[in-house]
């Protein structure tokens, strides 16, 4: 995982933990490598890297280690945090790892995402009375019907309604359309810590039409898109933080 501005006085925190694409190596001999790896939310760190916000970002690919799944409980399905297949039903590995090797690569990869998440939050709550986390995501408009920014909250769970609705009020001033929880209501990072005190927690996913150009940054697209995120964080933490 990669920190990026790690010591700022703002009271928020950025975690993207889709934009990785990296296979270490002695996991690649396992991998089918012909499998489509398509759904990753590339260039994210790219396009936050100018807010200069604290920001923590998974560089492992979230098709080896997704560690935004949440973790499986007796009597409850979940998708896996190592996946099986990929976006097109192909098999991801060769040879599906042992329960061994999963213990071993959430101990590498799972874990400590959360707790290095956990102290950049508890860092900036030792400077501020409440603290925002903003899970950043992004997905592939064309497949979804629509092109909206979704903000994620777990059914108005970690996100008081009051920023909820000065978040959108803030996303339609810079001509950004918005829905909620509709198709993604969050993953297990807003669920854990959006419920923790004097923490809040959204899971924002953006178009790929609003950035990207390809896999990689849109020379246009997203200083524009840079610039609304940078006015949108700084009213927010102004009017609520």
């Amino acid at each position: 995982m990669k920190v990026i501005y790690e010591k700022t006085n703002s009271p928020l925190v950025i975690s993207i933990p889709h934009s990785g694409t990296d296979i270490p190596q002695d996991i690649a001999p396992l991998c089918n490598l012909g499998a489509k790896r398509e759904h990753t939310d590339w260039a994210l760190q790219e396009l936050v890297t100018p807010l200069s916000e604290t920001t923590l970002a998974a560089t492992v690919s979230r098709y080896i280690v997704d560690v935004n799944r949440f973790k499986p409980r007796a009597g409850k399905t979940t998708q896996p945090i190592i996946p099986r297949i990929d976006d097109v039903g192909h098999q991801l590995f060769n040879n599906y790892p042992s329960k061994q090797k999963q213990a071993d690569w959430l101990e590498r990869y799972y874990t400590p995402y959360y707790l290095h998440l956990e102290n950049l939050l508890n860092e900036k709550l030792e400077q501020h009375e409440r603290v925002l986390l903003v899970d950043l995501h992004s997905y592939d408009d064309k497949l979804f019907g629509t092109s909206n920014i979704i903000l994620g909250t777990r059914k108005k769970q970690t996100l008081n309604q009051d920023t909820l609705k000065q978040l959108q009020l803030l996303f339609h001033e810079e001509g950004l359309t918005t829905q909620v929880d509709t198709p993604f209501s969050g993953g297990n990072i807003i669920a854990t810590f959006g419920k923790q005190t004097r923490i809040e927690a959204v899971q924002i996913e953006v178009p790929y039409s609003l950035y990207l150009e390809g896999h990689l940054l849109h020379p246009d697209r997203a200083t524009t898109l840079q610039t609304k995120f940078q006015t949108i964080f700084q009213k927010l933490k102004m009017y609520h933080f």
